[in-house]
């Protein structure tokens, strides 16, 4: 024992009754004399305040128990603000079965939960409409982390998704808006008929194929609005549904352009009077058109080879429509061709929507494709600008190649390169007019970069540049610039 603190003496004595030493000298207690240090690991003793083994003071649940407990509340959570509580317990199964009744916590396990919620509204199909945008603000992740996500979803569980609902989603996206709160009730079933019907229509005509639903969907509904008189602008409703005014701005765009196209396809007298700036003015009628032209079923041929097709007598429509004599007005489904009801008065072109042809309702891809609204063999837009864009790129990269040659072999005789060839000509600027063939933008700079780091021409034709980038220009172990292999 070491001296006394106080005298440094070292004659001691115990007390009998608390245990401690004390010094005889002085009396001076002697500290930490008698303790005794209590080890035991999992299975030892138990502590005063903390059970050992348990998650805290006064729990009695295991960490895996309290786990699915949490992940449960969680799951209930945002089942409930996706409004799909009804059906967490299926949720859960979900999730149960793809992680072997562990569950588990954290940011991946909301993911989780979002994606589960996705795949299960796609699986159903007719049971609701439900975007990834909206599962994005609820669960508050990236939208390429859940995208990601949906897909192992998907391929683990085998479940076979049904088609996207764009009517459903332009159904909701109308009846919720407090834009069109205060419209007639009249007036708002029939922008909502028209927008199914040009939805449907869209899809026909590849405008949705590619593409986000939502962009499209407010172009829509802000051209029906315009359409029936509701003074509804498109920069609202995309701030509303919180999506891009550029791109709500291109699908109007293109949807204008489609529906000027479509007049002059189907026949209709003053098609070359139509134009982008006032389709809209003639969308009354042309929609009517469109509807009429969808429903009537018409018979081809005499005696045993009658051929029942899809189609409409347009220039006889109009024809007796500006001539004010009897018009036809054509029914669903009408097999025979024979039933007409005709009018002695001349019907404006607010009148010629009807609004029960099958178009205006939700319909499978196959079942749209087979209707007749005016154009049937059209390139999707997203593909036709896609092509353009790889042959710009390539463009590109040869003048890059060009310049490339030109500077780390000057002496060349064979290879005589002009300045005009030395840069892409720039004819498509909108924003800017440059002189065509004396100025380079910052893609033929980056493009440059990736060829004399040896990246292949089909990779660049792509357009992933940040990703390329990081590959092979910004890579530690890749800085070097060599020559390019001719």
């Amino acid at each position: 024992m070491p001296p006394c603190k106080r005298c440094n003496g070292t004659d001691f004595q115990r007390d009998d009754a608390t245990g401690n030493s004390f010094c005889c000298g002085c009396g001076t207690l002697q500290e930490y004399d008698n303790y005794e240090a209590q080890l035991g690991g999992v299975n030892g003793p138990q502590g005063t305040y903390i059970r050992v083994g348990t998650t805290g003071t006064g729990s009695t649940l295991a960490y895996r128990d309290k786990k699915i407990f949490d992940a449960g509340n969680l799951i209930e959570d945002i089942a409930e603000r996706l409004q799909l509580g009804e059906k967490s317990e299926e949720i859960k199964r979900m999730i149960g079965k793809i992680t072997d009744g562990e569950f588990g916590r954290g940011e991946w396990f909301s993911i989780l939960v979002g994606a589960c919620c996705y795949a299960l509204v796609r699986k159903e199909g007719r049971g609701g409409v439900l975007t990834m945008d909206e599962i994005v603000g609820v669960v508050g992740c990236d939208l390429h982390q859940l995208g990601s996500m949906c897909k192992r979803v998907v391929e683990y569980l085998g479940i076979e998704l049904e088609e996207f609902d764009l009517v459903g989603l332009f159904v909701k996206t109308a009846s919720g808006s407090p834009r069109l709160s205060g419209v007639d009730g009249k007036k708002k079933e029939r922008v909502v008929k028209q927008g199914g019907f040009l939805m449907n229509c869209s899809l026909k005509w590849f405008l949705s194929t590619g593409r986000r639903p939502m962009p499209l969907v407010v172009a829509v509904l802000g051209f029906v609005c315009q359409v029936n008189g509701v003074k509804v602008r498109i920069d609202d409703l995309a701030r509303d549904a919180e999506v891009s005014l550029c791109t709500c701005k291109t699908r109007y765009k293109e949807l204008l352009e489609k529906l000027v196209k479509v007049a002059k396809e189907i026949g209709l007298p003053w098609a070359k009077d139509v134009t982008v700036k006032n389709v809209v003015k003639h969308s009354g009628t042309l929609i009517g058109l469109l509807e009429a032209k969808s429903m009537r079923k018409k018979r081809e041929g005499r005696g045993d080879e009658l051929v029942v097709s899809d189609g409409v007598c347009l220039k006889e429509i109009v024809r007796d429509c500006l001539s004010k004599e009897a018009m036809y007005c054509y029914g669903d489904d009408d097999d025979d061709g024979s039933q007409r009801s005709s009018f002695l008065q001349m019907v404006s072109c607010e009148d010629w929507w009807k609004g029960k042809s099958k178009m205006c309702q939700r319909l499978k891809l196959k079942e749209v494709l087979e209707k007749d609204v005016g154009l049937d063999d059209d390139l999707p837009i997203s593909y036709v600008k896609g092509c353009d864009a790889v042959e710009r790129r390539r463009e590109k990269i040869k003048a890059a190649k060009l310049r490339i040659d030109a500077i780390q072999d000057p002496c060349d005789d064979d290879d005589i390169v002009s300045g005009r060839e030395l840069s892409l000509e720039l004819e498509d600027s909108k924003k800017k007019k440059r002189k065509r063939g004396s100025e380079i933008d910052w893609e033929d700079l980056v493009i440059q970069t990736l060829v004399l780091h040896d990246v292949k021409d089909e990779e660049i034709e792509k357009g992933h540049y940040n990703t390329l980038l990081s590959l092979h220009v910004f890579n530690c172990n890749n800085l070097g610039v060599k020559k390019r292999r001719l």
